[in-house]
């Protein structure tokens, strides 16, 4: 179990990886901070004395996705420099 554990966060890592270097501008602020959340959680089970520092990670995280987000709804699409330069 802990082999199939290893190999799920370690696939877990190389999509947050790629995923992150796939995006440019606000879209990268958006899924740094959904993968933040997700990668960090193992770190909990681990140590458990870094529970306040990861859930404190956490929870700027997703706020930095939700202002991200919410930037990216409102953004003007006829200026592609407001959605990180993507046309």
């Amino acid at each position: 179990m802990i082999a199939v554990n290893i190999f799920l966060y370690a696939y877990l890592y190389w999509l947050g990886f790629w995923f992150i270097r796939g995006t440019a501008g606000l879209e990268r602020f958006f899924v740094v901070g959904w993968f933040a959340r997700i990668l960090l959680t193992p770190l909990q089970a681990l140590w458990p004395q870094w529970t306040a520092a990861v859930n404190w990670i956490d929870i700027f995280g997703m706020a930095t996705a939700l202002l991200a987000g919410m930037s990216l709804l409102l953004a003007d699409e006829t200026n592609p420099d407001r959605r990180g330069g993507a046309a």
